[in-house]
């Protein structure tokens, strides 16, 4: 939609009012209390600062490691009761320029879904910011008139990536099993972080020792960017290329066969994902 049409319309005028207001509470924001608000999230993973920060960064580009999917998980649990602590009902807006015409409701779901998701994964340090702003009394309602824009594709691609119930429960309902496979792709999920996922919700025993030594190495070693050397021997290289590959694309290819230590229902899942993702390779 063209932008001065947006000035002159309710939704243009609501979004331009809160751009203004954000600005100035950016400007206000106190840099000590969200770097406690950062350090709260990072003794979530054990103090590990450069986990939380292949995490953050993951979130603020819709990726997703298949090794730390729990740690994923909590980040965004975390700061979605952040949110809510912070930003009450009456606290924050979004617009919907598509239907102007109806004023914002902050009960309705569908507006909470486009738009907290978005907004706890992609622009998380700005919510940090707001949360820290300190202004005059006389000004204080501005922190009551917090403008967020909204995403629905990636919120929905931020929930499914981070909230793996969602994902859990779209694949156990009855449904078109393409549409699943559609969706999936959609948010930019293939099989290995469907496999991982599924793995972690329905384990019901230990996992391989080679991805449990994997995920000890990459927890230590954030940056797994080596090659090995040209003049070790070309068997070495090869396992030392696929374990790499590992590494960064997660432990399941849909060639593999289903694991042992998942439930019956989790044996289930994985065999009917592995089928369908085989079928469109």
């Amino acid at each position: 939609m063209n932008s001065n049409n947006n000035d002159q319309s309710y939704a243009g005028r609501c979004a331009s009012f809160g751009s203004y207001a954000n600005s100035f509470l950016l400007k206000h924001q106190d840099k000590a209390a969200v770097e406690k608000m950062v350090e709260e999230q990072v003794e979530l993973l054990r103090g590990n600062k450069e986990l939380y920060n292949m995490i953050d960064n993951n979130m603020m580009n819709g990726d997703l490691d298949p090794f730390f999917i729990r740690e994923h998980c909590a980040i965004y649990s975390w700061r979605e009761t952040f949110f809510c602590k912070h930003f009450p009902n009456d606290a924050w807006f979004t617009v919907d320029f598509l239907n102007d015409t109806f004023p914002f409701d902050p009960e309705n779901g569908f507006y909470r879904f486009i738009t907290i998701p978005y907004q706890i994964t992609r622009y998380f340090d700005r919510v940090m910011a707001f949360a820290s702003a300190k202004v005059d009394p006389e000004l204080s309602w501005l922190k009551r008139q917090i403008y967020f824009e909204n995403n629905e594709q990636l919120s929905d691609e931020a929930e499914c990536k981070y909230k793996w119930e969602e994902l859990a429960t779209d694949f156990t309902e009855d449904g078109d099993e393409l549409e699943k496979l559609t969706h999936c792709e959609d948010i930019n999920i293939g099989f290995s972080e469907v496999a991982h996922l599924i793995v972690e919700v329905h384990q019901t025993g230990p996992k391989k020792l080679e991805e449990i030594a994997m995920k000890a190495v990459k927890h230590r070693y954030m940056n797994w960017d080596f090659l090995p050397p040209d003049d070790v021997p070309t068997a070495i290289q090869k396992k030392a290329t696929a374990i790499q590959k590992k590494a960064f694309n997660g432990m399941y290819d849909v060639g593999d066969d289903t694991p042992d230590n998942i439930s019956d229902e989790g044996k289930d899942m994985f065999e009917k994902m592995r089928k369908l993702f085989s079928n469109t390779l």
